[in-house]
């Protein structure tokens, strides 16, 4: 049974440290453990700290500041692809207190099979109440601020059952709950294969109360079990009416709701917000007004753009991405080619992440001495390239990402020659290696964006390199309009910014899409002669097949092209190759026979 303990930290360094050692407290021997620590960008050297005291800790760096619900289902995302059966989202401002808090929790999940989450009793950790003149130095601990609650449909608002009570066995009950606590939940994995994760609309508060109705919507019960608990620095990550506090309670306020609260309170909130656009404070206001003007990723109060102004610190500085499908003599040889010293590797800094996309000759036993070194994957069918990588990349923690084809081999200085590339571009750009053939004879691997001018410049002027694939002349890095996807360095920051692959394409053109897109986002993308690798080219598509991988093409000619635009080329090549100077069979932009 495998469970992910997931918690965000944001400029929390010392409440996340503090959280983490509070695990070991834990009994997991009946569990396969992973913990996860989702970092929104933060600029306290949370990173190294962490990743020192705690190295067998996943630190996934977001890249920005995507509060709450984006940073939990950026850990949700990554532990669904580790395999979870249960995950328990925890504050970083939280401290485990009971060892057996992950068995009782697991075990009221089970009670019922409509059961989807719950969550623990709740106390104020020591010095943290709300109104610590009213209680004796024997109650401090014993404080409590979450026993399972409702939800005021209302005035909109979630009331906790037991807030600023002592505890003296009261709530020790296990019961249906109509809300659960953002800051400990346990989840079973089939609420999020059939709800989803948190609506990133919230960013910070509501969430969990949108999350809930979605729940039970589709089912599931949400319980509270008082015969566990945790302790909570309440309010450490947001401070007691702060600014951030009240703008984001104000407009996820209105947007929860106006989505969801009846007709009479949509009018009751209608009045609210009208009275606190001239008399609230200051991050009310502009709450109210960005409620009404659909801002819902942006706000003045904290920026959660991706641009940043700082320096965004990672565990790891490189991931590289394999995804094996019918190849595993090949990809056996990659890997060893890899972990050779001469590479560039370097195992303290760098990670290797291996899919087995399909059940058709797998790699693992293959390569079951490396599995130990390697994040291993493996889909049950072949989910297509696009699909198949970015998987890999979503369990990546690397600042950059190398995607490399299971038929390419790494040659002396190939990784640390990319790095060293990205480097000094600083991270704003997306590198290619030079692809050889496994005789070392050059190959071809970059290209223009293809066109009709660019065809008809090929096959009717001569002009190599106008459509189809060339290679760069210059020893020195050298920008190009694309490369193709057999060995492709992209960094965290790009990602960020342009997104994953394509998806809409099983196989072929994901690396013109993505090249498009780069031009769109203005990124440049350069080749990089000194980076060599060979490749073993065609060697995946030629396991699915002639006649299948010309369908495959032709469909994603057609998907990228659109289908006019892929009727004027269809026919520029066809008297191209009857007329023209140049006389080739197969395009690679398009299946033209």
């Amino acid at each position: 049974m495998k469970v992910a303990i997931i918690t965000l930290n944001y400029n929390g360094k010392k409440d996340t440290l503090e959280f983490l050692e509070s695990l070991s407290v834990m009994r997991t021997a009946e569990y396969k453990l992973q913990t996860i620590v989702v970092d929104n960008a933060s600029s306290d050297g949370s990173v190294p700290v962490i990743h020192d005291q705690f190295p067998q800790v996943d630190i996934l760096q977001t890249g920005a500041n995507l509060g709450y619900a984006g940073g939990y289902n950026k850990g949700l995302e990554y532990g669904q692809i580790w395999g979870a059966d249960y995950f328990l989202l925890v504050n970083n401002d939280c401290l485990i207190k009971d060892d057996n808090i992950l068995d009782i929790l697991i075990k009221t999940l089970s009670l019922d099979a409509k059961i989807g989450l719950v969550s623990p009793k709740i106390y104020f950790a020591k010095g943290f109440e709300f109104h610590k003149e009213n209680y004796t130095k024997d109650d401090l601990g014993k404080v409590i601020w979450f026993a399972g609650g409702k939800f005021d449909w209302d005035n909109i608002m979630s009331i906790h059952k037991g807030i600023d009570e002592v505890d003296k066995g009261q709530f020790n009950q296990v019961m249906e709950s109509e809300i659960f606590s953002g800051a400990c939940v346990l989840i079973k994995k089939e609420v999020l294969e059939k709800v989803g994760t948190l609506s990133k609309d919230f960013f910070l508060y509501f969430e969990d109360s949108e999350f809930a109705k979605r729940v039970k919507e589709a089912g599931f019960k949400v319980y509270y079990n008082g015969q566990t608990s945790v302790y909570h620095k309440v309010s450490r990550s947001t401070g007691i009416g702060s600014g951030l506090t009240d703008y984001y309670h104000t407009r996820n306020r209105l947007i929860f709701g106006m989505k969801y609260g009846k007709l009479r309170t949509k009018f009751a909130l209608l009045r609210e917000a009208v009275k606190l656009l001239f008399l609230g404070r200051p991050a009310q206001r502009q709450g109210v007004l960005d409620f009404y003007l659909g801002l819902k990723d942006k706000s003045p109060v904290v920026n959660v753009s991706h641009p940043l102004d700082g320096k965004v610190e990672y565990s790891i500085k490189l991931s590289i991405g394999i995804v094996n499908y019918n190849t595993a003599d090949l990809t056996t040889k990659l890997i060893q080619s890899i972990f050779k010293k001469e590479s560039g590797f370097d195992p303290k800094k760098m990670e290797v992440i291996v899919l087995d996309n399909g059940n058709v000759d797998p790699c693992k036993e293959v390569i079951k001495e490396y599995l130990l070194k390697i994040k291993y994957l493996r889909n049950g069918k072949n989910e297509g390239f696009a699909k198949g990588y970015n998987k890999t990349i979503r369990y990546s923690l690397g600042e950059y990402y190398l995607m490399l084809n299971s038929d390419t081999e790494v040659l002396k200085g190939g990784l640390s020659e990319l790095i060293k590339a990205e480097d000094e571009f600083g991270g704003e750009v997306v590198l290619g290696g030079k692809l050889i053939f496994p005789d070392r004879s050059d190959q071809d691997s970059a290209f223009h964006l293809p066109t009709i001018w660019g065809a008809f410049k090929e096959y009717f002027l001569a002009q190599k390199g106008s459509y189809f694939m060339h290679l760069p002349k210059s020893e020195a890095p050298t920008k190009v309009e694309g490369l193709v996807m057999a060995c492709l360095l992209i960094s965290k920051k790009v990602l960020n910014k342009v997104g994953l692959l394509d998806e809409k394409s099983f196989i072929f053109f994901e690396d013109v899409e993505y090249a498009q897109r780069l031009r769109q986002f203005r990124i440049p993308l350069y080749f990089v002669p000194s980076a060599k690798f060979i490749h073993h080219h065609g060697a995946s598509t030629k396991k699915i097949g002639q006649e299948k991988a010309n369908e495959l093409l032709r469909k994603s000619a057609q998907n990228y092209h659109g289908k006019i635009f892929y009727f004027f080329l269809t026919w520029v090549l066809k008297l191209g190759q009857k007329l023209g100077r140049i006389k080739t069979p197969v395009s690679r932009w398009t299946k033209d026979d």
